[in-house]
């Protein structure tokens, strides 16, 4: 179920990476030619565009993860040989990468409730929408790495 879980999340988080860089593009697009065809600069210009930046790059960390498609050095199996220990080395990394996103989602929640009674200028929203993006994305996040920790392992590692 867990699993189940994670790859829709996974899903879910890419489709919504997709459309905010589609957003993002049209968006810069616009700004660009208003800016040097028109001489004129729209009032969100900065704020949003930035917005639609950052809650995208979180949310697509949620895909990478789940398709462990972040970068890695991956010297470890050229060190160690033996499947079971790789295993093991694997499990010990995905309770280290849980308990960084517990962290770095609490010290973003954290921010963002700082940041709540604060308003974006040209937006007139809270600034804590920006910063909740950190906290929502790293708690999707520790559900896929909960879904690979518990995740059997893989044959070659029983033997």
């Amino acid at each position: 179920m867990l699993n189940r879980l994670s790859a829709i999340l996974s899903g879910i988080s890419k489709a919504f990476a997709a459309l905010a860089v589609a957003l993002l593009a049209i968006l810069i697009t616009y700004v660009v030619f208003a800016r040097f065809v028109t001489h004129t600069t729209p009032h969100w210009a900065e704020e949003l565009p930035r917005l639609v930046l950052v809650w995208s790059a979180f949310i697509g960390g949620v895909a990478c993860s789940y398709e462990r498609s972040h970068l890695m050095a991956g010297l470890l199996p050229f060190v160690v040989r033996s499947p079971r220990a790789l295993n093991v080395f694997e499990r010990i990394n995905q309770v280290l990468v849980i308990v960084g996103l517990v962290a770095l989602g609490y010290a973003g929640w954290q921010l963002a409730e700082l940041t709540m009674d604060q308003t974006l200028p040209a937006l007139d929203v809270s600034a804590g929408t920006v910063y909740l993006a950190l906290p929502f994305a790293c708690a999707v996040t520790v559900v896929v790495h909960l879904a690979q920790l518990f995740s059997p392992a893989p044959a070659a590692a029983k033997d």
